[in-house]
């Protein structure tokens, strides 16, 4: 005979799922409802106001034309790029700015944690309309320089094809590393002293016992600073836009920026669309294989 399965709010079972609905309504509603839409109008050639789609029906089209579109191939490399600095950066400069942090007495290390952490507070848009300022001409990184003798012709700045993307990087450092800082300052705290007493007894010096004992302990945290990190450098699109529009001449054009420039300046949702979706395919190939490949390998261990 067959066990009859009743979910009744008295024994608790029908709770939980009652009490989930409205976010799982939310997820639908706001996620993937979009998302499939998005990824419907990939296949047509439309525009805003345009809701006669079955005569524009172009099928891969959109996504064929991003192999021959230079610019769309620029913006991703563009991306990788400044992804690549940019995380980098943040796991390096984190790292050591947590180290020097825990190294001053803890007075001063009560002062400086919250100074560090001020960026945080600050939009991207502010952050690169504050960069902007300063890689100005009559701003204060050429009044620095000037008084090494040197000027603009030497380290063109935003102006320069060859240098607006590095400007753009040191933006984001100087935004996202004091993040870095406070997590890694977790980590750091987390691992237990004995560990570092018995390497320096055994003569390791600082290098050496941040080599074999912090490093490998803080692996799981490095894959999670790497994720944030990493997804949130390939979607840029705030401080670039506010800091250099993309320019000079396509340098620092990303991906997030070019679909916006396809859709709200030419007009050509479903071709940006395909380019977004071409984006979030390069973000999970990039970030999230071997974020899941890592997951999977600590299950098996």
């Amino acid at each position: 005979m067959k066990k009859q399965v009743r979910f009744s709010l008295e024994k608790g079972d029908l709770l939980p799922t009652l009490l989930m609905l409205p976010a799982l309504f939310m997820i639908v509603f706001v996620m993937i409802v979009p998302l499939i839409y998005g990824l419907s109008l990939s296949f047509f050639e439309v525009g805003f106001g345009e809701t006669n789609f079955k005569e524009n029906f172009v099928g891969a089209s959109n996504y064929l034309r991003f192999f021959q579109d230079t610019t769309a191939k620029k913006a991703v490399f563009n991306t990788l790029l400044f992804s690549l600095g940019a995380t980098a950066g943040d796991l390096f400069f984190g790292t050591l700015g947590a180290a020097l942090l825990l190294k001053v007495s803890e007075r001063l290390g009560k002062v400086l944690r919250p100074i560090v952490t001020v960026p945080l507070l600050v939009s991207p848009i502010i952050v690169g309309l504050i960069w902007r300022y300063i890689y100005d001409v009559k701003g204060i990184l050429y009044w620095f320089l000037g008084l090494f003798g040197l000027g603009i012709n030497d380290f063109p700045g935003v102006t320069g094809a060859s240098t607006a993307l590095l400007c753009t990087i040191i933006a984001h450092w100087w935004q996202v590393v004091p993040f870095v800082i406070i997590v890694m300052t977790a980590g750091l705290l987390s691992i237990p002293e004995e560990y570092y007493e018995a390497a320096y007894v055994d003569g390791a010096g600082e290098f050496r016992s941040f080599v074999e004992i912090s490093f490998p302990l803080l692996r799981d945290v490095y894959m999670v600073v790497l994720l944030i990190s990493g997804v949130d450098t390939l979607k840029v699109f705030d401080i670039i836009y506010s800091l250099t529009g993309g320019g000079p001449n396509n340098s620092t054009v990303s991906m997030s920026i070019y679909a916006y420039s396809q859709a709200f300046e030419q007009s050509n949702l479903s071709y940006a669309m395909a380019l977004s979706f071409i984006a979030m395919v390069v973000t999970f190939l990039v970030f999230g294989i071997p974020f899941i490949r890592h997951n999977l390998k600590k299950y098996k261990e």
